[in-house]
């Protein structure tokens, strides 16, 4: 089976940057002038596929996209948007970071009804994700995170010596 943003890519159609990881192109259906994506040479089907190394040069990239579209077409904002899976409207089997310039009152609808959830349930979730990130992924909870900067600063501080001190037991 072919992947058609592998194939969009090998043919450089719409091309506007291309390096050894990245690809930015113009895709065929845009949703406004200048919408840009950024996508992964290779063929990755989700973002949690793809290399780390990869996914910084991507958000680095359409961090100068945006702010090109910004500088050269005058957006007034933009939405970066991945839509990873099916669930979440990914139409392509492939990775892609949509770069979307926005100007006010341009009829595009990004907005969504926020849920609502008890204070339970929002404790339930944290917890899930908490302990999910300490058995998945090298990434520590915030509040481990904090802790640790927390005893790393005293036993810094530990270490140094106040140099007011020195100069009181000084020896003439």
């Amino acid at each position: 089976m072919t992947c058609d943003i592998c194939e969009r890519i090998k043919s450089k159609k719409g091309l506007v940057y291309l390096s050894e990881k990245v690809a930015v192109f113009i895709p065929e259906e845009a949703v406004t002038r200048g919408h840009i994506v950024v996508a992964p040479i290779g063929h990755y089907p989700i973002l949690e596929s793809v290399p780390e190394e990869t996914i910084k040069e991507m958000f680095i990239i359409a961090n100068k996209v945006g702010i090109a579209v910004f500088e050269g077409l005058g957006a007034q904002g933009t939405n970066f948007l991945i839509q990873n899976g099916t669930a979440a409207g990914q139409e392509y089997p492939h990775v892609m970071l949509n770069v979307i310039p926005r100007k006010e009152n341009d009829g595009i609808d990004m907005l969504w009804t926020p849920k609502q959830m008890t204070e339970e349930e929002m404790s339930t979730i944290e917890l899930q994700l908490k302990e999910q990130m300490k058995e998945g992924g090298e990434q520590k909870p915030a509040e481990t995170r904090e802790s640790e900067k927390k005893d790393g600063a005293k036993k810094e501080n530990e270490k140094k010596e106040d140099y007011r001190l020195k100069s009181l037991i000084r020896i003439p």
